[in-house]
């Protein structure tokens, strides 16, 4: 009887090992689903950003023209086009901070990172945008701060 009830407890304790592990695969999976999810939202957000400040402009002549007018001297900008000019930059600014936030936190893959690093030493590498910058990194994050200084040579 000993051994039966022996057997039984080996049994029932395998049998919890087992669910142990299953549990833990299980939660290891719906992790992995929920950073996949997180990722392709965090890029479809940022995207979206990115889409409606780049329409807002395409959309408006007269913010067209203002942004025309900046890029080739913001010394030349009235004061409410230089706050036009300066709302623009800095929205644009703050999504590139978000992106390189979520692909340092690896939300973002390199991959999906890529084009946002490009376009950041571009869009901040224009003599006026990187007055905007200059004016205002000490508001984006620190670490954004660096990678631009380190990656756009800013």
């Amino acid at each position: 009887m000993e051994s039966s009830e022996n057997t039984k407890s080996k049994w029932a304790a395998y049998f919890g090992g087992v669910t142990v592990v299953a549990s833990l695969l299980l939660v290891a999976w719906e992790i992995r689903q929920n950073t996949v999810a997180l990722s392709a939202q965090a890029l479809q957000d940022l995207n979206s950003m990115a889409n409606e400040i780049l329409l807002t402009a395409a959309d408006n002549d007269q913010l067209s023209s203002v942004l025309e007018k900046g890029d080739d001297d913001l010394s030349s900008l009235s004061d409410a086009e230089y706050r036009q000019y300066w709302s623009y930059s800095y929205g644009l600014i703050n999504g590139l901070d978000a992106a390189f936030g979520f692909y340092q936190k690896g939300i973002l893959s390199e991959d999906d990172f890529s084009g946002w690093r490009t376009y950041t030493c571009e869009y901040l590498g224009t003599p006026s945008a990187r007055t905007i910058w200059e004016n205002d990194k000490a508001s984006f994050g620190e670490d954004f701060g660096m990678f631009v200084e380190d990656e756009c040579d800013i």
